[in-house]
This record gives structure tokens, C-alpha cells and sequence, in this order.
């Protein structure tokens, strides 16, 4: 296995048109990887959404969601997660409903 400083001197070695492709594929790989993360974001603040709007009709139970979709629900929370991957749910939003208390105000002590 090649240390980072052996491969960044080996790139050195390339002909500028060969560095300029691994600039791009690089590139490339930041832009994929930043909208996955945009992605996630997303489906992470739709869920949350669909909780506000559909806690009481699950009170008990865990839910798994992907984005405003509910993918699984139940009272065995491991169930629920499994049936999640079953689907091909890579990272199950996966929480228990709960209820919240009302007019809730924290402080300091």
C-alpha cells in the first residue's frame, strides 16, 4: 500500500493532462458527495415534518421513515429497523413517537 505522499509525488510525475482528469474526478466526487448530504438534509427535515403532522395517529410506537414516507411502524423498534433494511433502506430515519410535553420551557438551574 502506497503512502499519501508516495501517490501526491506520483500525480506530480503525470503529464499536466493526466493531473487535470484526477482534478475533475475529484471534483466530480465532492459535487456527488455534497448533494447526497443536501439529499439527506432533505429527507431528514420532510420527516420531521410528517411527525409533527402524524404523532398522535403512532403514539407507542417506532417509526421509520424515508423522507415524509412511512416505511415501517410498530412497537418492536429492532422489527421495525429490520423490515427497513429488507427494503433497501440504506440509513432508516428510524424514532419512537412520544408524547411531547406542551408549552415546554427548559432553563438553567
Amino acid at each position: 500500500m502506497q503512502s499519501v505522499n508516495e501517490i501526491v509525488e506520483a500525480i506530480h510525475n503525470l503529464p499536466k493532462s493526466e493531473q487535470e482528469k484526477i482534478g475533475k474526478i475529484l471534483e466530480q466526487e465532492k459535487l456527488e458527495k455534497r448533494r447526497e448530504v443536501e439529499a439527506q438534509v432533505e429527507r431528514f427535515k420532510a420527516a420531521e415534518k410528517w411527525l409533527k403532522e402524524n404523532r398522535a395517529e403512532y403514539l407507542g410506537q417506532w417509526v421509520c421513515l424515508y423522507g415524509d414516507e412511512l416505511i415501517a411502524h410498530g412497537e418492536d423498534g429492532m422489527k421495525v429497523h429490520r423490515q427497513a433494511k429488507e427494503k433497501g433502506i440504506k440509513s432508516p430515519y428510524l424514532v419512537r413517537v412520544i408524547e411531547e410535553p406542551e408549552n415546554f420551557v427548559g432553563a438553567w438551574l
